[in-house]
């Protein structure tokens, strides 16, 4: 593909320097925003496709049990919450968070629609005429857990996950497009800003939407994922997808460690902070993200001080980037969308 060809030479520039003058070469708005691009948004818009694409798959094979789609439609939205945890680009631009994942679901709406046969809804193109709250990935996990295996529920399963590939298939081309795109500097530090915002908005997010109870969706579960017994693990894929901004994956930490002890991932805010000689927010930044995802691993729904103790993990880490929005990078936070909702 071609927006992969950009980076080897992208990485090349970064550790063309071996004695370290500061802890890591200087790396402009433009790397960053490419690194970013190519090392994170792209291959998890990718795999959000993938995965998708085989619940699709799977729910049009014929005599396959009801069950078995749980496990395909769990790796679908683990993906989607690592690409959702910094809602930036053309996730936000069509508010994908509204269409894949509006939650909670509204288990009546939904009962509705197969009382009535389905009627009036003949493609993905028809879904259009039924709410958000009755669609996209949390519609699926409700009858997949809680509806009858009917030739109904299928069809409208089967619906619902085209639905959720043909807007990931639109995600990954928009990513896609935005990593073959020429930007100056001034126009890469513009969106590197934006999307550092968004950073801040998806640790909030994370903090005081989905590590909360939630009654409006009474028929459903209070937390998240809840009817799939996938809350922690779904926590667990936010926290990942923030991660892999702020300081990379742990697997593009590893190969970067392999160059020099502490050397970062190019596009992380990591990256951008030793570049500029930033040295003690840089390790404030690598301590406070590791805690924070170790903290969340350990959060669990049935234990009130486990996640309270996530909250204050994602609250001291946002709190730090602010600061360092304010008083190292001159990054001006503004509104942020983080929830499309």
């Amino acid at each position: 593909m071609e927006y992969a060809q950009a980076a080897p030479n992208l990485i090349a520039t970064v550790k063309s320097t071996n004695a370290l003058a500061v802890a890591a070469p200087y790396i402009t708005a433009t790397q960053v925003v490419d690194a970013l691009l190519l090392q994170h948004f792209v291959p998890a818009a990718l795999a959000l496709q993938n995965t998708a694409q085989a619940l699709e798959d799977a729910l049009r094979t014929p005599h396959a049990a009801w069950s078995s789609h749980r496990s395909p439609w769990a790796a679908t939205m683990l993906a989607w919450e690592t690409l959702a945890a910094v809602a930036v680009g053309p996730l936000l631009e069509r508010r994908s968070a509204r269409a894949i994942d509006f939650w909670p679901t509204r288990p009546a709406q939904i009962q509705r629609l197969l009382d009535s046969g389905l009627a009036g809804l003949s493609d993905v193109r028809s879904l259009e005429t039924v709410g958000a709250s009755a669609r996209g990935l949390p519609a699926l996990e409700w009858l997949l857990l809680k509806a009858p295996d009917t030739a109904t529920s299928r069809n409208l399963a089967l619906l619902l996950a085209q639905q959720v590939r043909q807007e990931a298939g639109v995600l990954l081309a928009g990513y896609q497009r935005l990593a073959r795109t020429e930007r100056d500097e001034s126009d890469a530090w513009a969106m590197y800003g934006e999307w550092f915002g968004q950073a801040v908005g998806g640790l909030d997010q994370l903090r005081i939407k989905k590590m909360v109870l939630d009654t409006r969706g009474k028929e459903s579960a209070p937390w998240v994922r809840g009817l799939s017994g996938q809350t922690t693990a779904s926590w667990q894929a936010q926290a990942h997808g923030l991660q892999a901004f702020l300081t990379g994956t742990p697997a593009a930490q590893a190969a970067a460690s392999q160059h020099a002890a502490g050397w970062p991932v190019p596009g992380s805010v990591h990256s951008l902070l030793l570049g500029r000689g930033h040295l003690q927010q840089s390790q404030a930044l690598v301590q406070q993200t590791a805690a924070m995802v170790q903290a969340v691993a350990l959060a669990r729904p049935d234990k009130a001080a486990s996640i309270q103790a996530a909250k204050t993990a994602l609250s001291k880490l946002s709190a730090l980037l602010d600061t360092l929005a304010g008083q190292v990078l001159s990054i001006s936070l503004g509104f942020t969308d983080a929830d499309g909702d």
